[in-house]
């Protein structure tokens, strides 16, 4: 061998740690090549991760379209527009779910998987086909259609959401196994590594720097694991967190389910508790939905009103139940449906059977040719009208067309005749006696008993209404309404009264007054017409009741003139134009003053000093009686109270007055601010308050008289059931009324009544006091009939106050003397 040939230990040593360096070079080359591939699978399995977030996705896309059909619930209830403003913000994030789920790794797994895409098509077709819903969300049906197509959602969507869970859990479980077995390979390397370091380090010591180096990579590699490991933690975590979201998902799932099953119940009971019947039909005629009370309003059979069934059929079997509405209620019914329904029109219409049930029924057209119709029994409701629109003109005791219709009658007739016209006035004469004695029964009873035979006397053309109270009104038109035949009527029917009625037990005799009034010209008002007839009517009652009188010109000038004075009496309080005057009572027993009665008395300033008889009865009337008769009162106590002690003085108390005012408190404050003593004051009531309410007067009678008040009735014998009101209550006096007085000296009739009353008094213990004696030959009489008292002209007239002091400078008047 030659020399060159030869290489030295040194040299083949180093040849062979070059050697063993290129091999472990090789090796470590091909370890760092592998190194490589597993980092790049490590890196492929964590890119698979993301695909962890599909079954999120789709579990967000099952709850936004549960929460769309939470809120068309709320807005089915309410009708609010804050509810149909969340109902349009989660169909958009709805469209923007699906939009997520087109894209990304997302959209590459489902388009992957046809069912899936299918149901991702799918909802997107429903969110396009509820746009247009939404925009006319009000109107009938769309509501229905809208959570119907929404529905159909739930079931598929549910369905991605669970294969997009699965498939996630499957590929979870894939990638976790592919890293287990990285982390396998990553560790028999490293192994390895550590293996061919120790080997290098035994071989050449003198490559420890390349070691060391080899050894920093190695390092560096560890650490890199070591993040790695770290990162597939993080990973997991986030896995496990993505679950219990999923979860929690789930339960706010359920939530909504039962919600929404909740509202559906409430929907189920609003619809079932409406009064109508409701039924919405489809655009061939068939059931979608109805409520309980169609199947009860039409009497159907339990199965009969099931979605699917024709219109015509359940119509037709609702016109054959016995206890329903008829055939011809019903044919109607579908008839006006059908033409409705063919020219896309809402209505409302009644129609109504042979035994008179009506039935309403309410047409309102849906978009796709169908129809909701409601249906109502409003029988009851429109008998009901019925009877209402009766009594608005008609009166209720007599059942005789009432003022109103009178009205509106007189106004027709008056258009249709021109001047041939009349109408009667009539009012019944002591109808209150009746109605106070036999009580309001009685009343009424006798009020239809009057209706009836009016009725009898009129012609069938005539018109008879009750005016209000005891009042009656006759309408006449054509030839027959000529004035002599208005008052030939008018004579009849008072000829009629003169037979009582029979009330029950009883017999009442009541008779009319009558006032006339006939149009003489064209064109006359109904206004007109009536008023004269009223004036004509207080003429007749004027004239002694039981007549009639005709209007003529005069009557109005009287009217006025009434009229006039009535508004001049409403200022005269306030103007101090009334006064109080005061008429002399001697006492005949002992032949001197025994107080005075007083009298009030209006001084005009034009029209002078007004008679009491003129002013009085408008003051009852008006009712300003009560305030006159309180300033009187008062006035006498305090004119009173300056008179002798033991002197009384009797003040006259109107009818008007028992239920105008508080009679008994006005008498205890006159008395306490005068200071009079109250058995000097007398107070005179008629027979007239007694009828008003016999029993609450008396009680109040029997009040004053616990006050030390005197009672006297005034006007006896010329009212209505005097003894009656004697025995009811002890009185302190009773006044004759002049008119027996006046008469006594030529008619035995009267010097019988003041004899007999003078008489009664003494029994009673009662003071007679006969009124009106003028000269001394009645004083006489009066005397010998046994009166205790009297008044009169003769003993002097009513003066002032000022005027009547001489009657105290005296105690045995001159005038009593000469008698």
């Amino acid at each position: 061998m030659r020399p060159k040939d030869r290489r030295s230990p040194a040299a083949s040593s180093g040849a062979r740690v070059q050697t063993v360096f290129i091999v472990l070079g090789v090796l470590l080359a091909g370890a760092a090549a592998y190194a490589s591939s597993l980092i790049f699978e490590r890196q492929e399995a964590l890119a698979k991760i993301s695909r962890y977030n599909l079954g999120w996705t789709a579990g967000q896309a099952v709850q936004e379209v549960s929460r769309v059909q939470a809120s068309l619930g709320a807005f089915a209830l309410t009708r609010g527009e804050d509810e149909l403003d969340a109902v349009r913000m989660w169909v958009d994030i709805v469209e923007s779910r699906i939009t997520i789920l087109r894209r990304g790794e997302t959209g590459a797994f489902i388009r992957a998987d046809p069912e899936l895409d299918r149901i991702v098509n799918q909802m997107a077709a429903a969110i396009d086909a509820a746009r247009p819903l939404l925009e006319s969300l009000n109107e009938p049906g769309h509501l229905m259609q809208l959570m119907r197509n929404l529905q159909q959602l739930n079931a598929p969507v549910a369905r991605l959401a669970s294969v997009a869970h699965a498939r996630g859990a499957d590929l979870a479980a894939q990638d976790t196994r592919q890293l287990d077995r990285l982390q396998s390979i990553f560790s028999n390397l490293l192994l390895g590594l550590i293996v061919c370091c120790l080997a290098l380090t035994v071989i050449a010591s003198w490559r420890n720097r390349l070691l060391a180096k080899s050894n920093a990579e190695v390092q560096a590699l560890v650490q890199d694991l070591t993040v790695t490991g770290k990162s597939l933690s993080d990973a997991n975590h986030r896995v496990q967190e993505a679950m219990a979201a999923l979860t929690e998902q789930n339960q706010i799932l359920k939530r909504r389910d039962a919600e929404l099953l909740r509202q559906n119940q409430l929907f189920d009971a609003a619809l079932n508790n409406m009064s109508q019947g409701l039924g919405m039909f489809d655009a061939e005629h068939r059931l979608i939905v109805s409520n309980r009370r169609f199947s009860d309003l039409f009497r159907l059979p339990a199965d009969a009103a099931k979605p699917g069934a024709h219109a015509a059929e359940l119509l037709a079997l609702a016109g054959s139940a016995s206890d329903g509405f008829g055939k011809v209620v019903t044919e109607a019914a579908w008839a006006e449906h059908q033409e409705l329904a063919a020219r896309s029109r809402a209505s409302t219409f009644v129609r109504e059977d042979e035994e008179g049930r009506s039935l309403s029924i309410s047409h309102q057209p849906l978009a796709d040719g169908g129809w909701v119709a409601t249906y109502e029994d409003v029988t009851e409701s429109r008998r009901a009208e019925a009877r209402i629109r009766h009594l608005a003109n008609h009166d209720a005791v007599t059942g005789l067309p009432n003022r109103r219709q009178f009205s509106e009658r007189l106004g027709e007739a008056l258009r249709d005749h021109g001047s041939h016209i009349a109408v009667l006035f009539l009012d019944l004469d002591q109808f209150k006696n009746v109605n106070d004695t036999l009580g309001h029964q009685a009343g009424d009873e006798l009020l239809r008993s009057v209706a009836a035979r009016i009725r009898e006397i009129l012609r069938e053309d005539d018109l008879v209404a009750r005016q209000g109270g005891d009042e009656f009104a006759v309408l006449m038109k054509g030839k027959a309404a000529q004035p002599e035949h208005a008052e030939a009527l008018a004579v009849r029917i008072i000829e009629a009264f003169a037979t009582p009625f029979a009330i029950g037990n009883y017999q009442a005799s009541v008779g009319v007054s009558i006032g006339i009034s006939s149009v003489t010209a064209p064109m006359a008002s109904a206004e007109t017409l009536l008023k004269h007839a009223d004036m004509a009517l207080y003429k007749a009652k004027a004239a002694g009741r039981a007549t009639y009188r005709t209007f003529e010109a005069s009557m109005a000038a009287e009217l006025q003139a009434r009229m006039d004075l009535e508004t001049d009496l409403r200022g005269a309080l306030e103007r101090s134009e009334l006064e109080v005057h005061y008429q002399p009572l001697l006492d005949l027993r002992r032949g001197h003053l025994s107080g005075f009665e007083a009298l009030l008395r209006w001084r005009h300033p034009v029209r002078g000093m007004v008679s009491p008889a003129e002013f009085i009865p408008i003051a009852e009337d008006t009712g300003l009686i009560v305030p006159i008769g309180e300033w009187t009162l008062r006035q006498v106590c305090m004119d009173a109270a300056t008179f002798p002690k033991g002197t009384k003085v009797a003040v006259n108390i109107s009818p008007v007055q028992f239920a105008g005012t508080d009679l008994l408190e006005l008498v205890r404050d006159a008395l306490a601010r005068s200071g009079m003593e109250a058995i000097s004051l007398e107070l005179e009531i008629t027979e007239s308050a007694l009828m008003q309410d016999s029993e609450a007067v008396v009680e109040l009678l029997h009040r004053l008289r616990a006050l030390g008040v005197r009672i006297a009735l005034d006007d006896f014998g010329t009212k209505y059931s005097s003894l009656t009101y004697l025995r009811s209550f002890p009185f302190d006096k009773i006044k004759i009324d002049q008119s027996f007085v006046r008469d006594m000296a030529t008619r035995e009739d009267c010097l019988a009544i003041v004899r007999s009353v003078a008489r009664l008094a003494s029994q009673l213990g009662m003071t007679a006091t006969a009124e009106g004696v003028e000269t001394s030959a009645q004083l006489d009489q009066v005397r010998e009939a046994g009166c205790t008292e009297a008044q009169g002209y003769f003993f002097g007239r009513a003066e002032p106050v000022e005027s009547i002091r001489r009657w105290f400078e005296t105690t045995r008047p001159i005038l009593v003397a000469n008698g």
